[in-house]
């Protein structure tokens, strides 16, 4: 292999002839494992700092080793000789003799719980493997040694200890950062323990990773870091020199690099306005040819818009016509309606009043009374249709004042204005035409009854009148008197009264349930429910 100085001067020649920045970078990347093995090799930190041993020392403590007591001195011992079996390999023989003596020096170590030559052990078994080759092992056995060196103050071992693990990176070639990781951890070590050289070792290794991924301006930094630290450790200038002469490499690659990017910047540029210039070009011819097609389909959308528009405004006006014709239909239908509705409610008064002339010439009182009561159900039906035609719509009847004009025409009939007080409880609400004729001739034959035969001694005679809406949704009217009631032998059910069965017929009609009752007083209930279309 070629010396420092003569690699350097090489890297210069190659780097100023080509001039490309990636053939260094290439010869970099081919040279990292030998870099992490021999331009950052592993110091050994005595704890007593006594010298390494000679070859007959060495041979003297293998005797003396079997009889020594298992102790801090036996480990020092046992770590010398490994470092001299580690110095001097030759072949896998001493190797394997120097791994074998550190790790008795790790059982006893561990054996007396002593963290700090635990992680020595540790550190030296990492080295080991790195001379044998065992790159997966060098990470496992330098992880241990941190493990145990981070509960001490054996910083310069700690900072050994992440080191190998760096070394363990670059000779698994690891992503660059998972190799800057370690090896930035092992320079601020160093800086704590004011270890100048490896400070500077570390920063330059740090430089060549920089480099190596191409990040001239950080590797230039690091390696200006790097010299200051020799300096500082009083390295000779013959040894920085090499360094000095990289340091030129590395700024006259960041110089090139620099003008590369500038170039390559400037043919971007020039590219980009090229193709801004054709797509502008491009986009114009795109944009005028749009621009005919839009305006011949907006032409042709005109033409048939217009044409749709006289079809449409022909159309337009027939429907006009059509719906003229059917308003006037619809409002001769509502004033047929309303006549229709005038004329029956006349007849009906006519026949009221022919059977009033009828009542004059009958002599039996049973006849009177069934002409008064046909009268009153005529008049009942009667009130409807003048509601009828007098209101907006000619189906619906407002139940308020339906009941309240009936309830006061059957007053005026019996001449009971002032003996009988009517309660009227009455929700606000519509009924069509199908329920508010039977609903008013039911009232009718009830109030009629109640007027007629509960009230005999005519004292504090009270009619109580209720039509509401319930929460299930049925309509419940109650006629409730507080008269004398039903006889005992009164059935509801099976009764010749006409009135009676009349009641009980229009109730079927308008499928409710009505029911007579005795409860003080008697009890009319009808309830019905009511399809909310009928209302339409």
């Amino acid at each position: 292999m070629f010396p420092n100085q003569s690699k350097a001067l090489l890297f210069l020649l190659v780097i100023l002839t080509i001039g490309d920045q990636n053939v260094w970078a290439s010869v970099k990347n081919g040279k990292q494992v030998e870099t992490a093995e021999k331009n950052l090799p592993v110091q050994k930190h005595n704890t007593n700092q006594e010298p390494p041993y000679s070859e007959q020392q060495v041979k003297k403590a293998e005797k003396l080793l079997n009889s020594l007591p298992e102790n801090i001195d036996k480990i020092k011992i046992l770590l010398k000789v490994s470092d001299w079996y580690e110095a001097s390999y030759n072949n896998p023989k001493t190797l394997e003799k120097a791994f074998q003596y550190a790790e008795d020096a790790l059982r006893i170590s561990q054996a007396i719980h002593s963290n700090i030559y635990s992680g020595k052990c540790y550190l030296q078994l990492a080295m080991i493997h790195e001379l044998r080759n065992h790159n997966s092992m060098i990470e496992v056995t330098a992880r241990k040694a941190i493990a145990v060196l981070t509960q001490t103050n054996e910083l310069d071992d700690l900072a050994e200890s992440w080191v190998m693990v760096w070394s363990s990176k670059m000779r698994t070639n690891a992503p660059i950062a998972q190799r800057l990781e370690p090896i930035f951890k092992a320079a601020a070590l160093f800086e704590k323990t004011g270890n100048y050289k490896r400070i500077g070792d570390c920063y330059r290794e740090i430089s060549e990773l920089y480099f190596s991924s191409s990040k001239f301006n950080s590797s230039l930094n690091y390696l200006k870091k790097a010299i200051f630290y020799y300096r500082a450790a009083n390295l000779k200038e013959e040894a920085i020199y090499p360094i000095s002469t990289r340091l030129n490499i590395i700024y006259e690659a960041e110089k090139r690099n620099k003008d590369i990017i500038r170039l390559k910047n400037k043919t971007l540029l020039q590219q980009s306005r090229l193709n801004n210039e054709v797509f502008l070009r491009n986009s114009m011819c795109i944009f005028v040819v749009l621009l005919l097609i839009i305006l011949g389909l907006l032409y042709k959308s005109f033409m048939f818009k217009k044409k749709t528009n006289k079809i449409l405004e022909t159309q337009q006006n027939e429907i006009n016509k059509k719906n003229t014709i059917l308003q006037n239909l619809v409002v001769e239908k509502e004033w047929l309606l309303r006549e229709i509705h005038h004329r029956v409610k006349n007849n009906l008064h006519m026949v009221v009043g022919l059977l009033a002339s009828q009542t004059e010439f009958l002599k039996n009182e049973e006849a009177v009374q069934a002409i008064n009561s046909s009268q009153n159900r005529i008049q009942a039906m009667s009130l409807i249709h003048q509601k009828l035609y007098q209101s907006e719509s000619l189906s619906i009847i407002d139940m308020p004042s339906y009941i309240f004009e009936l309830t006061e025409y059957l007053k005026d009939s019996f001449e009971i204005r002032n003996t009988i007080r009517f309660i009227l409880d009455i929700d606000t609400f519509n009924l069509p035409l199908s329920h508010s004729i039977p609903i008013g001739l039911i009232f009718n034959e009830a109030v009629t009854n109640a007027i007629k035969y509960a009230f005999p001694e005519h004292e504090n005679c009270t009619i109580n009148i209720t039509l509401k809406k319930n929460e299930g949704g049925n309509h419940i009217l109650i006629i409730h008197d507080n008269g004398i009631g039903l006889p005992p032998y009164f059935d509801p059910y099976n009764n010749p009264s006409l009135g009676i069965k009349l009641m009980h017929g229009l109730a079927a009609d308008i499928e409710g349930k009505f029911l007579i009752s005795n409860a003080n007083g008697t009890k009319i209930t009808l309830e019905f429910t009511l399809n909310e279309s009928n209302l339409d």
